[in-house]
């Protein structure tokens, strides 16, 4: 059963083991560098439609920075509204997104907050995508 041990080889058989425990370590990261690299493809995930307008954002360590809402037909940069919500007048607090270059229209409303609230609520929207893997249907 040890025969191999005893047996004859133009390397010592230290240097045999040795080998293969480097070997060994070698498979095993670079398969933990495969499985790290799937985990973070969503990291490519940076643009999506989320409640009628489009959201572009970056990412920083794993986390959303740089969040910017868009007109979906004009493509530019759109304004926020939220003056509902600093007044006591109307229990509706909304934000609502304008694009100037489409004649002030509305092109997004979020209910339940200020502006802080609604960027908050998109960023929980895209992290709930990216659980779901719903976002490389989107991304491919």
């Amino acid at each position: 059963m040890y025969d191999f041990l005893l047996s004859y080889y133009p390397l010592p058989i230290w240097s045999l083991i040795i080998i293969f425990i480097l070997l060994l370590i070698l498979f095993i990261k670079i398969f933990i560098n495969l499985k790290k690299a799937s985990k973070l493809d969503y990291l490519t995930y940076k643009e999506d439609s989320i409640y009628k307008a489009k959201w572009k954002w970056n990412w920083e360590k794993n986390s959303i920075t740089n969040i910017q809402c868009y007109c979906p037909t004009c493509d530019s940069l759109l304004v926020y509204d939220d003056r509902s919500c600093h007044t006591k007048a109307t229990e509706l607090t909304k934000t609502d997104f304008i694009c100037e270059t489409c004649n002030s229209q509305i092109v997004s409303t979020i209910h339940g907050g200020n502006k802080n609230y609604a960027i908050n609520l998109v960023k929980r929207e895209i992290e709930r995508r990216i659980r779901t893997e719903e976002y490389k249907e989107k991304n491919s």
